[in-house]
């Protein structure tokens, strides 16, 4: 069993490095789909020993290329800023969920950290494809392929954020298996600043406009607070709610 990496990017020269040595130390092969970035993004990820290719376009659309020049038997959908750990491993399923570290520093690592604490605990009801948190990276290449092409064209030029989660979508449609979790499977780095993830959010609601009218709608409209918590933990989980939700509300609806 073969598995490739897919990691797009664009400007990504100060985190890059990690997860493609990373994976090299894993996976078969690590495909860097870069959007043509103007620092050192793609000298690095060369030298650490990825396949870089360079397209225009979208985060899905790099992601579905990264897809097509794979070889392997599973393509992983990684970002520049996740490293695998040794938990990585174990694959029964065709769907994969990677349950996911939170590192870091500062209040924001500590507050998705906590999000994620309380989602990876109630992993079952998260998994579900609208309402639930964990999305899954791994997939096999095949059935990733037949859900690409069911996804509209003008989303796969547009759509920056959230593409994760239809791709989810387009892949439930086809398949009728098991998705497996593999907790802690993943780091994922969380360093930005305060403002920086609240600017991030933002873009987040203005990229999600792009989902209106269409059958995707309801991933928007569903997925709110973790499904599955206590109230105890609702209330832990208003926090990291609110400080995602209302940049994210502001500029899917301004």
């Amino acid at each position: 069993m073969k598995v490739s990496v897919v990691i797009p990017t664009l400007n990504n020269e100060n985190t890059i490095a990690i997860p493609v040595s990373s994976a090299l130390g894993i996976a078969d092969e690590v495909i860097v789909v870069d959007s043509f970035s103007t620092d050192n993004t793609v000298k690095i990820a060369e030298k650490e020993g990825a396949k870089v290719i360079q397209v225009r376009g979208s985060r899905l659309i790099a992601r579905i290329e990264g897809a097509k020049s794979a070889s392997g038997d599973y393509v992983v959908n990684l970002d520049s800023d996740m490293y695998f750990s040794e938990n990585f491993k174990g694959f029964e399923e065709n769907v994969i969920a990677l349950g996911e570290i939170t590192v870091g520093r500062g209040i924001i690592k500590k507050i998705i950290s906590l999000d994620r604490e309380m989602m990876h605990k109630q992993w079952k009801d998260n998994l579900h494809v609208t309402r639930g948190g964990i999305i899954p990276r791994m997939y096999d290449r095949q059935l990733l392929l037949k859900a690409y092409e069911n996804i509209p064209s003008n989303l796969r030029e547009n759509l920056n954020a959230f593409e994760d989660s239809i791709i989810y979508y387009e892949v439930l449609k086809i398949y009728k298996g098991n998705v497996q979790l593999i907790l802690n499977a993943v780091y994922h780095i969380e360093d930005d600043p305060f403002f920086s993830f609240i600017k991030k959010w933002y873009r987040y609601g203005r990229n999600a406009k792009l989902l209106k009218g269409t059958e995707y709608e309801k991933i928007i409209y569903q997925r709110k607070m973790r499904p599955g918590l206590t109230t105890k933990e609702k209330v832990k989980a208003i926090i990291p709610t609110l400080i995602k939700g209302i940049p994210f509300l502001f500029g899917y609806y301004l």
